[in-house]
């Protein structure tokens, strides 16, 4: 979402509106969104029912979360773009922007890459020493 932040001009520029959907309460979204200092809302999904009805819905993590994925709605609520991405893999804000701007349905460039670097690393490890490691469920 901290890509977002640094491309929201641009966003609003062509005419665009942007929020972000999230399982956490609503509290728990505002803080991250105040934490990353963003400049548009995070809308609370605690129940899943929207990510379940969108197809990005992931039980399998942390109780159930949403799939990192952006979707483009046309004024008319028509969807023209969707791109449902990985953690380590997503669409650049910027590609997303350039197809705002151009009035396309598509992104020129592939997935960009994630990598963690040092520092998420030593934030995992902390978290799990602190927070605990737990085991994947397994499927029944």
């Amino acid at each position: 979402m901290a890509e977002y932040r640094e491309h929201y001009t641009a966003i609003r520029a062509v005419g665009a509106s942007l929020v972000a959907v999230s399982v956490d309460a609503p509290e728990k979204s505002e803080a991250v969104r105040q934490q990353l200092q963003l400049p548009f809302p995070i809308l609370s999904d605690s129940e899943r029912r929207i990510v379940q009805e969108w197809g990005i819905y992931n039980p399998n993590e942390k109780g159930g979360i949403a799939k990192p994925a952006v979707f483009i709605l046309a004024p008319d609520r028509a969807v023209r773009f969707v791109s449902v991405d990985g953690v380590s893999a997503r669409v650049p804000a910027a590609d997303v922007v350039g197809m705002l701007q151009k009035g396309n349905d598509t992104v020129a460039t592939g997935r960009k890459r994630l990598i963690p670097g040092p520092a998420t690393f030593f934030r995992a490890i902390r978290n799990g020493l602190r927070l605990g490691f737990r085991q994947p469920r397994a499927q029944t």
